[in-house]
């Protein structure tokens, strides 16, 4: 394995860990609502200014490839969990609904493209499926904001361990991951024009 991949993975595990240390003190609880979207913001974009602006890290990340990449975003079959706390009572149904059904969808079409043939349209498939799971997120950390403002304590659940780590590990990965994504997509598709 290449050393500079090994280092993106001690830095995705350590930053899981921290993401988990979060959790058993119940940060995001001891957080105003309104500073729980900023915070995932925050790490969306501090993320993607420490990728982008770090030597080694930009190529270990482009060196994973399309399936890896795509392979991290069936961590989003998570959604399943989300309609199940739905049903005990643990989840607000209009987060269940809205980020469970979304996760399930855009983890389905990520397996989809894992299997489907390269070639135009798969790439524009993977266009399509890049922002309607870029969406999705947006839409699922809408929804739990709104929630957290209107019904405080609905989305209690989600600063507990282990789904604290959604918020505040994989959301930012899987942002990150969609934006990497379109810029290799953008790339392939100007790369035919830039050499004509």
């Amino acid at each position: 394995m290449d050393p500079r991949n090994r280092r993106l993975i001690w830095i995705i595990a350590l930053w899981g860990l921290a993401a988990a240390a979060a959790g058993a003190v119940h940060l995001l609880a001891r957080l105003p609502a309104p500073l729980v979207p900023l915070l995932i913001a925050g790490l969306v974009v501090g993320l993607n200014l420490i990728l982008w602006r770090t030597e080694w890290l930009t190529p270990a990340v482009q060196s994973l490839g399309l399936r890896a990449l795509l392979c991290c975003h069936l961590f989003r079959f998570v959604g399943f969990y989300f309609i199940w706390l739905q049903t005990q009572g643990r989840l607000p149904a209009e987060f269940a609904e809205r980020a469970g059904w979304g996760d399930v969808v855009a983890a389905a079409g990520a397996l989809g493209l894992l299997f489907w043939p390269p070639g135009p349209v798969f790439r524009r498939a993977l266009g399509i499926w890049n922002w309607l799971g870029m969406i999705d997120l947006f839409v699922a950390v809408g929804t739990a904001t709104w929630l957290n403002l209107t019904r405080p304590g609905a989305m209690g659940e989600i600063g507990n361990f282990p789904l604290v780590l959604v918020p505040l590990w994989a959301v930012p990965l899987l942002m990150t991951s969609h934006l990497v994504l379109m810029r290799g997509v953008r790339d392939e598709w100007n790369r035919p024009a830039q050499g004509a």
